[in-house]
């Protein structure tokens, strides 16, 4: 008799522990980043003509965007001064430098 409840415990134990097994592959976002480096006082970004925005020097200041493929404006008083079309991978940190 303890045998067969042995067994039934047993059973059931590795039936509820079955359940929580989820198939499948789960991936975060795509992001890939850009971040700048050299004089970067009153540079102004945009990004496949986006809205302008300014940045600050470093690795450590980096600005998610999709991967694939983007156009890069620099622009120092109101002067186009970079103009650069790139293609970026997934995870992957892209540096442009400005002089």
């Amino acid at each position: 008799m303890k045998y067969l409840v042995s067994v039934f415990t047993l059973l059931a134990l590795l039936s509820l522990n079955a359940c929580g097994y989820k198939e499948g592959v789960s991936t975060g976002a795509a992001k890939a980043y850009l971040y700048f480096t050299g004089d970067t006082k009153t540079a102004e970004v945009s990004i496949d003509k986006g809205e302008r925005f300014s940045v600050k020097p470093s690795r450590n200041n980096q600005y998610a965007i999709k991967p694939g493929k983007h156009l890069v404006e620099v622009y120092k008083n109101n002067e186009l001064i970079l103009q650069r079309e790139i293609y970026v991978g997934d995870g992957i940190a892209k540096e442009i430098e400005l002089r």
